[in-house]
């Protein structure tokens, strides 16, 4: 028990409190970690499906070897529908499933053993079993623990993970009270096995998530500015625009491109270019809104994903930015940019590259006439107040 306690201690200081309720809860998850939650779920629901068909089938021949008629014969008939029910999850479990349709199929694999060993309970409840025969209803009797225990392979939250081993729980202590009667001792002993288990079960699975978590941001995060990256940040546009056309809510991307960058390597080196694209970074990061999502799109190039702000939130989003640029170069001059603006409705856009394609048009026609300043549609300018721009001049 402390080595568990140690355990729990140790996750919760290496992914810190921040990250915790990723743990708990999955409406805390980002698209490309609910993704890969549903293709890990499916892909290990396939595995054990397959196995479980074939063990199911060969449990048959025990019960027929060692129980008596019709006790087996009844068990043998669910056998054989459990099975074919196994292999069509292993069918059903593809890759591309979503999150909702691989918990579901999980749902039913879980039920299949557990329904197993309620057929079992009220089957052989009044028997006198001994040898093998008492053997083989110890093995129904645990298939709970299995259950609960097979849980840990999978990358479910805490709340998932109660969800599904709590019924789990009371079907194990109720079953065999309806089947044989009260039976205070060994009910009390099982559930502490069954609660031993789920506590072990639980701090599994965290673990298991915690890593998933870690991995996942360091291949969806650029290494330099902490970012999206062009892969990861894809996914999250186009989750986000298709959620944007389901609900016929706008969404708005901004292309922003810092001007002069080139002439930073050039003359300072590149140490001091990946310093200016950090504290770039910082800043429109304190610039923007928490739920504004940032993508490095490719070298001084991002992406911002403003979701669904109305044309007005997107003017003041990019007057904000104009107004107090992107930190500053080694020079000591401000870090400006050139920045274009598109909203699928507005623009009229029929997918998410179309959006992009067209912000980063309006972000070139901002480099062209002039940089430091942003391009929205209707060609409306987005430049900085008079006494920023009195700063800037001679810099772009």
């Amino acid at each position: 028990m402390i080595n568990l306690r140690h355990r729990l201690s140790s996750i919760i200081r290496n992914i810190g409190f921040a990250h915790i309720g990723q743990l708990i809860i999955s409406s805390r998850h980002l698209p490309y970690l609910t993704r890969h939650r549903a293709e890990t779920i499916a892909s290990r629901i396939r595995v054990v499906a397959g196995a479980f068909s074939a063990l199911t089938l060969a449990w048959i021949a025990l019960d027929r070897l060692v129980l008596p008629w019709p006790s087996w014969g009844w068990l043998a008939g669910l056998r054989l529908v459990a099975s074919l029910v196994f292999i069509f999850l292993a069918v059903a479990a593809h890759r591309g499933v979503t999150l909702k349709r691989a918990l579901s199929l999980l749902t039913v694999l879980l039920a299949l053993p557990l329904s197993l060993f309620l057929a079992a309970q009220f089957s052989l409840a009044g028997l006198a079993l001994e040898g093998a025969a008492a053997m083989d209803a110890r093995l129904y009797a645990a298939l709970p623990i299995i259950i609960i225990a097979g849980l840990g392979v999978m990358p479910l939250t805490v709340a998932e993970g109660l969800a599904y081993a709590l019924p789990v729980m009371v079907a194990a202590t109720l079953g065999p009270m309806l089947a044989n009667g009260i039976d205070w001792v060994g009910q009390l002993s099982t559930m502490w096995v069954l609660g031993m288990i789920l506590g072990v079960y639980l701090l599994e699975s965290m673990i298991q998530l915690h890593y998933m978590i870690i991995l996942l941001q360091r291949a969806s995060h650029d290494p330099l500015t902490k970012v999206f990256t062009r892969h990861s940040g894809n996914e999250i546009i186009d989750s986000q625009f298709r959620l944007s056309c389901q609900q016929d809510a706008p969404f708005a991307v901004a292309f922003i491109d810092l001007d002069n960058f080139k002439s930073v390597n050039d003359a300072h080196g590149h140490e001091a270019g990946d310093w200016v694209l950090k504290n770039a970074v910082t800043n429109l990061t304190r610039l923007l809104r928490n739920s504004d999502a940032i993508i490095r799109w490719g070298g001084e190039e991002f992406v911002v994903i403003l979701g669904s702000a109305s044309p007005e939130g997107q003017r003041i989003a990019i007057q904000r930015i104009v107004n107090e640029w992107l930190g500053t170069r080694p020079d000591g001059q401000p870090v400006t940019a050139s920045i274009g603006v598109a909203e699928r409705i507005a623009d009229g856009a029929q997918d998410w590259p179309a959006l992009i394609e067209l912000a980063d048009s309006r972000m070139y026609q901002a480099k062209t006439s002039g940089k430091a300043r942003g391009m929205m549609g209707a060609d409306e300018v987005i430049v900085p107040n008079p006494e920023n721009a009195r700063r800037l001049a001679g810099v772009t």
